[in-house]
């Protein structure tokens, strides 16, 4: 794949983080602080599974070499 074909997924993807972050927070809080408060831990909580398959994937592929 190019370098250009992963932007779209990314895009995606933070367009659906925003958007999940919008919906959260803006119901309750109408204060921007707040907003980024919310997405700055939502992408915290979601690199953590990121990183844990990225470090279970390379365990088990360097076992394998």
């Amino acid at each position: 794949m190019k370098k250009w074909e992963f932007l779209i997924p990314l895009v995606l993807i933070l367009t659906g983080l925003a958007c999940l972050t919008m919906s959260g927070t803006f119901m309750f809080y109408q204060e921007v602080e707040t907003y980024f408060k919310t997405f700055a831990t939502l992408c915290f909580w979601m690199s953590i599974p990121i990183v844990a398959g990225i470090i279970l994937y390379l365990i088990y592929f360097k076992k394998r070499s």
